[in-house]
């Protein structure tokens, strides 16, 4: 089936290419699972990405993930960084915590599903469902050039080669986590119809991290909801013990309790794959905090989004709590972390003091936090430029409040945004 699978992926990519290139948005609009929820759920649009998403859900409810497996684009850039990994003799071992489970979790809840759906219930007047296929445009969610790049590295390659198999989709992937529900519920899954032999050529293969030996032979199927039902386990089984099958949820359901799918401390220590895996549920209770803290510590700060802040919180957690690196880089990423987190907290507090005192017209004490961020934030100077360039106006201190608007018009290259600044300070100009 792989080769059908490859031949999936590369249609993917050839219709993202005309839709980006040719269509553009001019018909069809913005592809995101994100539309789901931004758009349908939080303003009532049905477009091209909540369609999507919709159909996704209920294709689950039969053949499970298969859309991270046969369509996700960025789900076969980390099984290509896995296959170059293996070329080069670079075998990175597979990090197993329950951040897998927490993770992905927390950032579905806690910037899609509670956001919007309590917009939904507290703003239902500016609640209606309509048709909109065009909107919005393409690039909507599409990052630049250098975060974009940033993204591919870090969540495409270095997540792969640090945390395993499939490490952005196992931490940090929230579509992904979305899934989870329906593909428990799923008809079709990898079965055991035949004899195994315990080889675990399956486990081997699975380029999610599944241990497929283990559940075939306890569940009689793989019922790890990480399943992308890319059938490579399928594939890879030398005595053809595996099938891909259709069963009833109610009779698959008939003998399964909740424990099942809990994680059992039996799998991953087969003799045949236990150096693969590197096991951090002991460190569980100190990694789960961690790792959402730093991620929202570091979340919207240098225009870098959700996915790539806690694709970053995820590497540098793990790496710090994983002894099978040096003491000194583990203590060093420790620091780092703690250091940057404080650091980015500092920034966050002061662009949320400065706005608010700024809108609540207490310039004097709004001038103290902007200039922090002036000194110590790389990114977004100009706006704190023409916040201050305001402020100190409003104070009557002309001459500051003109400084900061002149470094504001040299940073800010769109005019339309200094509209304010420009009738504030036009009789100074024609004096200066």
């Amino acid at each position: 089936m792989q080769k059908y699978r490859i031949l999936s992926f590369i249609i993917v990519h050839i219709l993202m290419f005309i839709h980006v290139v040719w269509a553009k948005d001019a018909v069809v609009g913005s592809f995101d699972f994100q539309e789901f929820f931004d758009r349908f759920l939080g303003q009532g649009v049905l477009n091209a990405g909540s369609i999507m998403v919709i159909l996704a859900f209920f294709l689950t409810l039969i053949f499970g993930r298969f859309f991270c497996g046969w369509l996700c684009h960025f789900g076969v850039v980390q099984e290509f960084a896995w296959w170059v990994f293996q070329k080069l003799g670079i075998k990175p071992k597979t990090i197993n915590s329950r951040l897998i489970t927490f993770l992905p979790l927390f950032i579905l809840f806690n910037f899609y599903i509670i956001p919007n759906v309590s917009h939904f219930f507290t703003s239902q007047s500016n609640w209606s469902l309509s048709l909109n296929m065009s909107y919005p445009d393409v690039w909507t969610f599409l990052p630049g050039v250098v975060i974009g790049s940033l993204t591919f590295i870090v969540d495409g390659f270095l997540i792969v080669y640090l945390l395993g198999k499939k490490g952005f989709c196992r931490y940090v992937c929230p579509w992904g986590a979305f899934l989870k529900f329906p593909t428990v519920l799923s008809t079709f899954k990898v079965r055991k119809t035949g004899d195994c032999t315990n080889c675990n050529s399956c486990t081997v293969a699975c380029p999610i991290a599944i241990d497929v030996s283990y559940e075939i032979n306890k569940f009689e199927k793989v019922i790890n909801s990480n399943c992308t039902s890319c059938m490579k386990c399928i594939d890879d089984c030398p005595e053809d013990s595996l099938s891909y099958k259709f069963l009833s949820p109610i009779k698959d359901f008939e003998k399964a309790a909740i424990s099942d799918f809990s994680y059992s401390k039996k799998s991953y220590i087969n003799s045949k794959i236990k150096n693969l895996y590197k096991s951090l549920r002991s460190k569980d209770f100190f990694i789960i905090p961690f790792c959402i803290l730093f991620g929202l510590s570091l979340d919207g700060l240098y225009h870098i989004g959700h996915m790539l802040s806690f694709g970053i919180a995820a590497i540098v957690i793990l790496v710090t709590f994983n002894n099978e690196y040096s003491s000194k880089l583990r203590l060093f990423l420790l620091v780092f972390g703690l250091t940057f987190s404080l650091f980015n907290v500092s920034l966050k507090y002061s662009k949320s003091q400065g706005v608010t005192y700024y809108e609540n017209n207490n310039y004097r004490k709004a001038v103290p936090y902007f200039n922090y961020i002036i000194d110590y934030y790389p990114l977004e100077i100009g706006k704190y430029h023409a916040y201050l360039s305001v402020c100190y106006y409003q104070l009557n201190e002309i001459d500051k409040g003109y400084e900061h608007y002149i470094k504001a018009k040299s940073i800010i290259k769109d005019d339309y945004k200094l509209n304010t600044l420009d009738d504030l300070y036009s009789s100074k100009k024609v004096t200066q």
